[in-house]
């Protein structure tokens, strides 16, 4: 980001950050967060009705993006977007989302001038580095999922419905589908091992995980108990 990293920090001040993989619990934290302290709770969902005139702008500037919604819309060919290699489906995804989340911060600064915000941000298209200029390492907690448990869950959410009624409609959606949940294997560990390489205090989900032990780890870590 081509703004100073004491400028970020001295405006996101106020803000606690949960980042991390998919299906990791960031959205269930940031709520329960925000409803037990009174905190802000702000979401980069692109499904946000907040964020619908920025994901606008990044698709009109990246109109020959493979992800640009337009594109998608005017004849795109849904069978090679979604049976891309791993990598390279990861790839474009990134670079689409790395010039959103700028929109997203100019967002995140407008909320934190009047309030104590919990944002969740997840880490497709970013680096640790990058999230650590915005906050001090106590401000920051990464929720993490295996990646096969994110292969199994990912179109469970209702906001990734309509990628999966998209893959439903095309000549061959079971092996479009199984392409997907390779994307979405190969992400996740991409993003982990980001992670654990970070020195950044993160959570990873297990099966035997609960709302209230992670709530209360994620309490301890951002110096919350006492509140």
């Amino acid at each position: 980001m081509n703004i100073s990293e004491d400028i970020l920090r001295f405006n996101l001040q106020n803000v606690y950050f949960l980042v991390g993989t998919a299906c990791g619990g960031k959205t269930t934290m940031a709520a329960a967060l925000a409803q037990k302290y009174g905190f802000t709770h702000f979401n980069d969902n692109y499904h946000e009705e907040n964020f619908a005139h920025w994901q606008s702008i990044c698709d009109e500037r990246h109109k020959n993006s493979p992800d640009n919604t337009q594109s998608q819309s005017q004849g795109y060919d849904w069978e090679r977007h979604f049976n891309r290699p791993p990598e390279e489906y990861n790839d474009s995804l990134e670079q689409g989302y790395k010039e959103y989340f700028e929109y997203a911060i100019i967002e995140l600064i407008k909320y934190a001038q009047q309030n104590t915000v919990v944002a969740d941000i997840g880490l497709s298209g970013l680096t640790c580095e990058l999230v650590k200029q915005l906050a001090p390492p106590d401000r920051i907690a990464c929720l993490l999922a295996p990646p096969e448990l994110i292969a199994e869950d990912y179109f469970d959410r209702d906001d990734h419905r309509d990628i999966y009624e998209a893959i439903m409609r095309l000549k061959e959606p079971e092996m479009a589908l199984e392409n997907m949940k390779n994307v979405f294997r190969f992400g996740a560990q991409r993003t982990i091992d980001d992670v654990k390489s970070s020195g950044l205090f993160y959570i990873m989900r297990t099966k035997t995980s609960t709302v209230a032990s992670t709530q209360r780890a994620l309490e301890r870590h951002f110096g919350l108990e006492n509140n």
